[in-house]
């Protein structure tokens, strides 16, 4: 199978501190063929503040001079993780377009509230002290998707870890599975495979993997067949865990490949 892994974080980004290097070692010694980086670029900030803007420069720089250096063994991509494309679209698209050519890969994704709760990012709400308060988070995060994936196509190549604010409602201990939204999910699903997009398999460091067997077998009945992997590894610690699992679950649903990205366009690899 191809071993990729395509989220992944660096010093760029808010909540990394480690250069990108020591990422791409890492991958290397993991026996990745494949790597990406695509550090942070929210259009909220944690406290939901606006913010639109993304270091191209440092970002240019660290991936030049790693490329340079990281030998024939493995294909390093540059991305970017576009956070909250549905708040400023015209942001959005003016940020993506400043990463030029060698962009290669868009994650889309959603970490904060948008128009709700401070427009703070989910991790900071308090699920289980506030009764309803994960369903609407859940339903939120469902309502602004379905707008990135059918009015943003052009922000986004795969859709990132749909599954994000269950990671918190679970921690506060609150009861709930993205099965509660079946029909939006599938709606969501059915949209992004008819638009020739991908869907990310996330393992959170690998830490998330039981909830993915449903969803890609929901996706791949909505007509799916794109797919992404990532570790979302913010250190080199990180990387590539829960990869060997997702490229198993993958096959396991009826996929005959995995999708990497080339200058945004996606390239497949036979599993």
């Amino acid at each position: 199978m191809y071993r990729c892994d395509i989220h992944s974080h660096t010093l760029i980004s808010h909540d990394s501190q480690a250069p990108l290097s020591g990422m791409v070692h890492a991958a290397q010694a993991a026996g990745l063929q494949e790597f990406c980086v695509t550090d942070h670029c929210d259009l909220l900030d944690l406290d939901g503040r606006p913010w639109g803007a993304f270091p191209w420069p440092a970002a240019w720089e660290q991936y030049r001079a790693v490329r340079e250096g990281s030998g024939d063994g493995l294909r390093l991509r540059l991305g970017i993780e576009l956070g909250s494309a549905p708040r400023d679209p015209a942001a959005a698209r003016e940020i993506l377009a400043q990463g030029g050519e060698e962009l290669d890969f868009v994650l889309g994704s959603l970490h904060n509230w948008i128009g709700l709760e401070g427009e703070i990012d989910l991790y900071f709400s308090d699920y289980g002290k506030t009764p309803g308060l994960a369903r609407k988070a859940m339903e939120s995060t469902l309502e602004h998707t379905w707008t990135l994936v059918t009015q943003l196509p052009d922000c986004y190549d795969s859709l990132a870890h749909i599954v994000y604010p269950l990671r918190y409602i679970h921690r506060d201990g609150v009861d709930m599975t993205l099965a509660d939204f079946e029909e939006q999910v599938r709606a969501i699903f059915t949209q992004v495979a008819d638009t020739g997009h991908a869907i990310e398999v996330n393992t959170c460091r690998g830490r998330d993997l039981a909830c993915w067997p449903l969803l890609l077998s929901w996706f791949k009945q909505c007509g799916g067949e794109l797919v992404t992997l990532g570790a979302d590894a913010h250190c080199p610690e990180d990387v590539a865990k829960g990869i060997p699992q997702a490229l198993d679950m993958l096959k396991a649903a009826g996929f005959d490949y995995v999708t990497t990205y080339e200058r945004r366009r996606p390239v497949l690899h036979k599993l």
